[in-house]
């Protein structure tokens, strides 16, 4: 299982351990590097080089925490590769 961590400003009621989530794939520098949206639109992931883009479009909520610092929530989903 490979492991990805979402930056989410907001929480929502759905987003949580168990839950099963699609994510949509975007992409900067022409190709050449790609992140990961939780759809609709609800958490962002970090870069990646294109060899390392997921395999698999939808994966289930490990865990979701809220950073007391900045407000933010970071959920990691896990999809099976």
């Amino acid at each position: 299982m490979r492991e990805i961590e979402f930056k989410m400003e907001l929480e929502y009621d759905h987003i949580k351990s168990g839950a099963e989530v699609t994510v949509e794939e975007g992409y900067l520098q022409d190709g050449l590097v790609v992140y990961y949206t939780i759809v609709p639109a609800i958490a962002m992931s970090g870069n990646f080089k294109r060899q390392e883009a997921l395999q698999s479009r939808t994966g289930t909520v490990q865990s979701v925490r809220r950073d007391e610092g900045s407000g933010a929530y970071y959920v990691t989903v896990g999809f099976e590769e």
